[in-house]
């Protein structure tokens, strides 16, 4: 498999979750790391060791919350 085909379908991949969650913006970069995990998982599970393939681990944002930040705490008004 070449280079060009590997993106391709990393690609396609990514763009499939962005759908999937809803078309946010901003999230190019997680979409097309999620796609390119799974695709080496698919790779390593396809060479038959499956049983040391390991899931990535992806913390999702849907932006519902907000960032939350720690406030030094002050004194007085």
């Amino acid at each position: 498999m070449t280079d060009v085909d590997r993106d391709e379908q990393i690609r396609r991949r990514a763009y499939w979750i962005w759908e999937e969650e809803g078309c946010p913006a901003g999230e190019d970069l997680r979409h097309w790391s999620m796609a390119e995990a799974e695709f080496e998982a698919s790779k390593k599970g396809s060479s038959g060791d499956a049983a040391t393939t390991e899931v990535p681990t992806v913390e999702i944002s849907t932006g519902d919350e907000p960032a939350r930040k720690k406030i030094k705490s002050t004194e007085g008004p």
